[in-house]
């Protein structure tokens, strides 16, 4: 059959192409404009949207903080540090497959065992489900999930080492892929509380519990001076990889915050060492409920060493009980017995009501007139005599001498009532009530250490005034603030005074009296210590049992009364008796087998100061009696 030639020139004629160009060029330009339609409502009309959306993938905002400020003796000497840590993540998403998240279940759930591989397995899921407003599941990508918070840097590396790939000891040198899961997991640094110390000053120095990379103080001076230790924080902003990881070269807005300032005590950490090992001694043979003690220096008011026990680990938990970490010496209030003595004596001194020599009837031991007994039958006794003995018969009858308004008095210029000045949160001040208010008992009480409570720190700032000339200390704990940008030690303000007005010449008579206490014949003999002389006071008081109310109604269901057989148990003083350098108070609550402050505290205060005063290398300011000698006195 003829071929139609016509037919294949019209197909192919110029004409022809021409219009197939035509409408392909046509329709090119409908898609470009449709493109450029496209990439115009993307760009310019939805291009904020679209870039929001974008900056919440590849961009991470962090908040970052400094370093909490850490806290020293007086002597650098580190008690409360920073340790580093890092919180452990990874990015579930990015797992390629199923093998892939098992493996990596496996080898956290090795490394971390709190959680079971199937639960760890549970988690490193591709997706998570989140639910909104109405209550309708959301699937999101399961881009983050923390493997472990606060991991040491041990832990890490040993974590690295278990998913670092591994190359092949064949001739191919190839890498093992299943263990490559080092890019899913990202890493935040993070710090821990540490206490070199362990249980050392536990009670006054606090703690602090982690809220993600947040430290947040709870008690002691962690809570006090927060405002000073704790750091800045900043909002780091910077582009991650799909991984997670920040990438080094992007626009990143990374900034370094302030860390905050280290404390620095008046504690010297020798000295406290000292004294909590004479707590624990006291603990394990007197077994007292309680046990608190502090020692200061008298002329500045500085606290050098304070404790107590019961105690708690800081860094265990399982120790933290409300009754071990609350602060006795500071929150405890007991009536102080025969420590409350010296100062009626001392103001009837100075109002030449009493000279030293002066004999008082002590009524044999019992003054039925206002029901007071002494320990022993005392007939007579001179005024020395009295302090050295502890007789209340005589000291209730020189405060009679004093009336109500010389007893308060007498108890008032020297802080009685009134907060140590230490920052501790919880001081409470005790109880001395005006005259007005006594009873007919409370003038022979009172002088006594009886019908009025106080605290270990307000005994102890009282006896600091004893011994610094009449001139009452406000006790001192913070030595300064360093910063740590600049180094620069910013000092506390200067020990403020209170000046009981009292007379040096009378004074001395007092402290020669106590000095007595310790000696041949006084109540405190177990207080001596060879090559100086000590000056303190006994104190034995009967332990008062508060009132119970019903929280309801009010109404009082025990009444206050003081337990038999109960007591409190103290010793106070300073040494060297006329040039101290040293005062301390200790305090048992209700020891077992003995209840006199001279049997169970003074040997405690005595060991203690024994071990300071070598320390400290203070000179004897006595000679001392060869061991012959003293055994054939």
């Amino acid at each position: 059959m003829p071929k139609n030639d016509n037919t294949d020139a019209a197909v192919t004629s110029p004409e022809s192409i021409r219009v197939r160009f035509r409408f392909v060029g046509f329709i090119l330009i409908l898609i470009g404009l449709g493109l450029a339609g496209r990439f115009f409502y993307i760009q310019v009309i939805k291009g904020e949207d679209y870039l929001r959306a974008a900056k919440k993938i590849y961009t991470e905002r962090q908040e970052v903080f400094g370093q909490r400020g850490e806290i020293f003796d007086r002597n650098g000497n580190l008690l409360v540090a920073n340790a580093p840590r890092v919180h452990i993540a990874c990015g579930p998403y990015h797992l390629k497959n199923d093998e892939e998240r098992k493996r990596l279940a496996w080898v956290v759930s090795r490394h971390f065992p709190e959680k079971s591989y199937q639960e760890y397995y549970r988690r490193f899921a591709k997706y998570r489900y989140v639910t909104d407003k109405s209550g309708k599941q959301i699937k999101r990508r399961n881009n983050y999930q923390l493997i472990k918070r606060n991991a040491t840097l041990d832990e890490v590396k040993l974590l690295k080492k278990s998913l670092t790939p591994v190359v092949q000891k064949n001739k191919s040198k190839k890498k093992d892929k299943r263990q490559n899961l080092l890019r899913v997991l990202s890493y935040e640094p993070a710090a821990v509380r540490t206490y070199p110390k362990g249980q050392m000053l536990a009670n006054l120095l606090g703690y602090v519990d982690i809220e993600g990379s947040r430290m947040t103080p709870r008690n002691g001076l962690e809570k006090r001076y927060n405002a000073d230790m704790a750091p800045d924080k900043v909002r780091n902003v910077f582009e991650k990889t799909p991984a997670g990881h920040p990438i080094i070269f992007a626009d990143n807005k990374i900034l370094k915050p302030a860390d905050g300032k280290d404390l620095y005590l008046t504690i010297l950490e020798p000295v406290q060492a000292i004294l909590e090992e004479e707590l624990d001694a006291v603990m394990e043979k007197w077994k007292p409920e309680a046990v608190f003690a502090a020692v200061a220096d008298p002329r500045t008011g500085e606290v050098l060493a304070i404790a107590q026990r019961p105690t708690f680990n800081p860094a265990d938990r399982k120790t933290y009980k409300p009754d071990v970490i609350r602060m006795r010496y500071a929150e405890d209030t007991y009536e102080p017995g025969s420590l409350a003595k010296p100062f009626s004596v001392l103001l009837a001194l100075e109002r030449k009501l009493v000279k030293p020599d002066d004999l008082i009837d002590c009524e044999k031991g019992r003054w039925g007139e206002k029901k007071l007994t002494d320990s022993h039958a005392y007939d007579r006794l001179t005024v020395s005599e009295v302090i050295q003995k502890s007789s209340n018969i005589g000291t209730a009858k020189i405060a009679l001498m004093l009336g109500k308004d010389g007893v308060y008095h007498a108890l008032r210029r020297f802080g009685f009532n009134t907060r140590s000045g230490l920052p501790i949160p919880g001081e409470v001040r005790g109880e001395l009530r005006k005259p007005k208010v006594w009873d007919s008992l409370a003038i022979t009480r009172i002088p006594i250490g009886y019908s009025f409570s106080t605290t270990a720190l307000q005994l102890l700032r009282a006896y600091c005034g004893l011994a610094n000339n009449g001139k009452v200390p406000e006790l001192k704990l913070i030595h300064g603030f360093r910063d740590p940008e600049t180094g620069g030690m910013q000092l506390a303000p200067p020990v403020k005074f209170l000046d009981s007005g009292t007379d040096p010449v009378q004074l001395y008579k007092l402290i020669d009296m106590m000095i007595s206490v310790t000696g041949k014949g006084g109540t405190a003999r177990k207080a001596a210590i060879p090559g100086f002389q000590v000056a303190g006071k006994t104190g034995t008081s009967r332990k008062n049992i508060q009132a119970v109310k019903d929280p309801v109604t009010g109404k009082i269901l025990v009444k206050s009364h003081y337990a038999a057989g109960q007591y409190y148990a103290s010793f106070a003083g300073f040494v060297p008796a006329h040039d101290p350098r040293l005062a301390m108070v200790i305090t048992l609550d209700n020891p077992k087998g003995a209840s006199y402050g001279g049997v169970v505290a003074a040997p405690a205060f005595k060991n203690t100061m024994e071990r300071t005063l070598r320390y400290l290398n203070i000179q004897p300011t006595e000679p001392v009696l060869s061991r012959s000698r003293q055994k054939g006195r």
